[in-house]
C-alpha cells in the first residue's frame, strides 16, 4: 500500500481528481490518434451520375475531362473527392425507402440528378438521409450521405440501384467513445482503489481503535498518522482515552482504599462482640461475615476492572478440567465434554476464576453442570449447562452489571452481592471475547464464552 505524504484531506481528494482528469484526457488522447475514426461516407453528384449512367462517359459525355473524379472535386468541377466506393446493384423493381429518409433533401438531389441525366423525374428515385450542401452553392456541391438510395429506371424496365454505404461501427466516433470510455474505466479503477485505500486506512485504524477503547480502556494510543485533520483527531482521541483511563485509575483506588480500610474496624467489632449472648451474637457476626464478603467481592472486581491481564499462552481444556476436578473432589456434580486442546493468549489466574464464577453460578441454582468445550471459527466456545430455573429474558444481560441482583428476597448466601457476572464479563472483556447468557428448550440455563483461541501445533 502506497502512503502518501503529509497532506489534508483537501490535498488528497485534489490531488486524487486532478490524477483522474489527467489519466481520462491521456486515455482520449491515445484513443483517438492512434486509430481515429473515419469521417462520415459521402458521394458527389459526379460519382452519382457516373455509376448510375456509365456510359455518358463512353459517348464524350462533357463531365468525362480525362481525369479522375476526386481530381475533378479537388480542381473545384463536381464536388468534393470521392470517399466511398458505391454500391451498384441491378433490380426488376424500384428500391423501398429505407430508414432516416430526408424528404427534402431527396427532392432536391432528385431534381438536379434529373437535370443532368437529361432522364425524367418519373424514372428516379431518390432517397436521402442526409442533406449536405458545400459552402458554395450549385448544382455540383450536393452530397449524398451514408444510407442514401438513387434508383435509375433503364430502358429495358429494370432499375440500376446505387447505394452510399455506411461506415462500420468499428470506425465510428461513438465506437471511439465507447473504447475511451472502457479503457478509462480499467486504468482509473486500479488508480482510484490506491488512493480510497491510501485515504481511507488511517480513518479505518481510527474506527478500530474507538472500538477497542469500548472494550479495553488500556489499549495502546492510536499511531499519529495520515493527514493533517486525521493528526488532529487522533491526538484528541489519544488525550480522551489518557484523561478516561486516569479517571478510572483514580477511582478504583480510591473504592479499593476505603474497601480495604473497612476490614480493621470490621475485624475489632467482631472481637468486641464476643461477649453477646448468643442470639445476638450469632446475628451480629452473620452481618459481620456478609460485611466482609461483600468487600472481598468489591476487591475482586476492582482487581479484574483495573489490572490488564498478563498474558501468555495456555491450554485452556487443561484449566477447565482443572477447574471441573476441583469441583468434583467436593461433591459437586459437574461433568467436561472436552475436544481437541485449545491454545488461547490470556491470564490464567483470572480465566479460571472466570470459568469457576461461571459454574458456580450453575451449581447455586441447579443440581450439576454440564460443560462442552470445542473450536469454531478461529474461536473456542466453552458452554456451561444448568438444571436451574433460568433467567428471564429480558434480565439475562441486566445480570452482568454491577450488584445487580436477579431477585433482591435472596440471601447472600444464594444471590451473592451482584458482582460475579460483572467480574466475568470484565475479564472477557480484557481478553477480547464475549459471555452471554439464553434459556435451554429442555430447561435450564445455558452460558456461552467465547475468546479467540487457536489449535494446538
Amino acid at each position: 500500500m502506497i502512503r502518501l505524504p503529509r497532506l489534508s484531506i483537501f490535498a488528497r481528494s485534489f490531488l486524487m481528481m486532478a490524477c483522474a482528469l489527467l489519466v481520462a484526457e491521456a486515455v482520449g488522447f491515445l484513443v483517438f490518434t492512434m486509430r481515429p475514426p473515419r469521417p462520415a461516407p459521402s458521394a458527389g453528384l459526379f460519382d452519382i451520375v457516373t455509376a448510375l449512367r456509365p456510359d455518358l462517359q463512353a459517348f464524350g459525355h462533357p463531365f468525362d475531362s480525362g481525369r479522375p473524379p476526386g481530381d475533378m472535386g479537388a480542381q473545384g468541377g463536381f464536388g468534393p473527392p470521392r470517399s466511398v466506393d458505391l454500391d451498384v446493384a441491378t433490380a426488376k423493381a424500384p428500391p423501398s425507402m429505407p430508414r432516416d429518409v430526408d424528404t427534402g433533401a431527396s427532392t432536391r438531389l432528385a431534381d438536379r440528378l434529373a437535370g443532368m441525366l437529361a432522364t425524367p423525374p418519373d424514372q428516379l428515385r431518390v432517397y436521402a438521409t442526409k442533406d449536405a450542401f458545400g459552402p458554395m452553392a450549385g448544382p455540383m456541391r450536393a452530397v449524398a450521405g451514408a444510407g442514401s438510395v438513387i434508383a435509375l429506371r433503364q430502358d429495358d424496365g429494370t432499375w440500376r440501384v446505387v447505394t452510399v454505404p455506411g461506415t462500420p461501427f468499428a470506425d465510428t466516433v461513438v465506437a471511439r467513445l465507447l473504447w475511451m470510455l472502457g479503457l478509462g474505466i480499467l486504468v482509473m479503477l486500479p488508480l482510484a482503489g490506491v488512493f480510497a485505500r491510501a485515504l481511507s486506512a488511517p480513518i479505518r485504524r481510527f474506527a478500530d481503535a474507538a472500538h477497542r477503547l469500548g472494550g479495553d480502556t488500556n489499549a495502546p494510543p492510536v499511531p499519529r498518522e495520515g493527514p493533517t485533520e486525521m493528526r488532529q483527531a487522533v491526538d484528541a482521541f489519544n488525550a480522551m482515552q489518557a484523561r478516561m483511563n486516569r479517571m478510572m485509575q483514580e477511582r478504583t483506588h480510591m473504592i479499593a482504599a476505603i474497601a480495604h480500610d473497612l476490614r480493621t474496624p470490621l475485624t475489632r467489632l467482631s472481637f468486641r462482640l464476643d461477649g453477646l449472648p448468643p442470639p445476638l451474637g450469632e446475628k451480629v457476626d452473620g452481618d459481620i461475615r456478609e460485611m466482609k464478603t461483600m468487600i472481598s467481592a468489591a476487591l475482586d472486581f476492582i482487581r479484574d476492572r483495573s489490572s490488564g491481564p498478563h498474558r501468555q499462552p495456555l491450554d485452556l481444556r487443561l484449566l477447565v478440567e482443572s477447574v471441573a476436578d476441583d469441583l468434583v473432589d467436593v461433591g459437586h456434580d459437574v461433568s467436561l465434554q472436552a475436544g481437541e486442546a485449545i491454545t488461547v493468549d490470556g491470564d490464567p489466574v483470572a480465566l479460571r476464576r472466570a470459568v469457576v464464577n461461571l459454574v458456580e453460578n450453575g451449581l447455586k441454582y441447579g443440581d450439576r453442570v454440564r460443560m462442552r468445550l470445542r473450536f469454531q471459527n478461529h474461536a473456542c466456545v466453552l458452554e456451561i449447562d444448568d438444571d436451574g430455573p433460568g433467567i428471564p429474558e429480558p434480565m439475562q444481560r441486566q445480570v452482568f452489571e454491577p450488584f445487580f441482583r436477579l431477585e433482591a428476597s435472596r440471601n447472600r448466601d444464594t444471590g451473592g452481592i451482584g458482582l460475579g457476572l460483572a467480574s466475568v464479563r470484565a475479564i472477557v472483556s480484557e481478553h477480547g471475547g464475549q459471555v452471554e447468557l439464553r434459556n435451554r428448550r429442555e430447561g435450564g440455563l445455558r452460558a456461552s464464552l467465547t475468546l479467540p483461541a487457536r489449535r494446538h501445533a
